[in-house]
Order: C-alpha cells, then structure tokens, then sequence
C-alpha cells in the first residue's frame, strides 16, 4: 500500500514538472531570417506567435536585448507578410501614447488572432478587440514597472468583454 501511494505521488511529480518544462519552454529569436516570398513569411508562423506570446508574458524591464531583438524579429515579419493586414486607427495610437511598448503588444495580439483565425481575420472588431486585449494583459503585467499609468488604458481594464467590444464597435464607427 504504501508502495502504491509512493509510485502516485511520484507519477504526479513526475507530470508536473513534466508539463511545467513543457509550459516554460523558452522561445528563441530566430537568426538570420530571410523574408522574400509568402512562403518564407509562412515558414515563421509557429515562431511569430511564440514570440508574441514571450513578449507578452515576460516584463518590459527583464531581459531587455532578447525584447529587442525579439521586436526586431517581429515587425520584419508583420511589415511583410501578405497574409496579416493590421489596421491602426487613431484610438489604437493614443493607447499607447504614454508607453510605446504596448504598441507592439496591440500588434502582437491582432497578429495572433489573425493566424489563429484565417476565416475571422478581416474582422476588424475582433482583430481589435484581440489587440487591445494584449495591451491590457501588457499593461497589467507591468503596471508601475516600465508601464507608466495611463487613464485610458485604467478605463478599459474596468470594462467585462461586452462593455469592451462595444467602446471598440464605437471607435471604429
């Protein structure tokens, strides 16, 4: 008996530490990137939204040269792919007017929903609403630690999902 509650108890261990290596992977900026044909752009798709999810889940002051150069990565990516077509609208811009990282975190989340949505990703409601999403989930994070307090975006993590969908659908009439 006593046997048996061991091997539990080490199975248990073993499958969450197992699934907590495999939750933390680390991702990897990629290196010397060529971006020419669509095919190209395809081949980063799985890195692409590795990297948003990193910079998403990882604070604006840590590790600061991979930020950079993940950043760097992404916006060669997203200014080039024939398949991702993000639309900024003045409201978008004053969001991140105060704290220019969340720009990228509101083209991150746009670009993952429309990867991960082909059929949805002319859909500028919710395109948008996925942006504006990853500044909250950004702006939360890091809120007080290389995010300065910004009332507009204090506005919008007080709104539940409708409430947001609704001040987006405004904006963008």
């Amino acid at each position: 008996m006593l046997y048996e509650k061991n091997k539990t108890s080490s199975l248990i261990l073993l499958f969450l530490f197992t699934g907590f290596s495999l939750f933390s992977q680390e991702f990897e900026v990629p290196e010397n990137v060529k971006l020419e044909k669509a095919e190209d752009y395809q081949k980063y798709e799985t890195e692409v939204l590795k990297g948003i999810d990193w910079l998403e889940n990882t604070k604006i002051e840590e590790q600061m040269v991979k930020r950079q150069n993940t950043n760097a990565f992404l916006m060669q990516w997203m200014s080039g792919t024939p398949d991702v077509s993000i639309g900024l609208e003045a409201f978008q811009l004053a969001l991140t007017e105060k704290n220019p990282d969340l720009l990228l975190s509101f083209l991150g989340g746009w670009t993952r929903f429309s990867l991960e949505n082909p059929e949805e990703k002319d859909n500028p409601l919710l395109a948008n609403e996925a942006g504006i999403k990853s500044i909250l989930k950004v702006y939360e994070l890091n809120k007080g630690k290389g995010v300065k307090k910004d009332k507009r975006v204090e506005r919008l993590l007080s709104k539940d999902d409708q409430e947001l969908r609704v001040w987006i659908q405004n904006k963008l009439n």
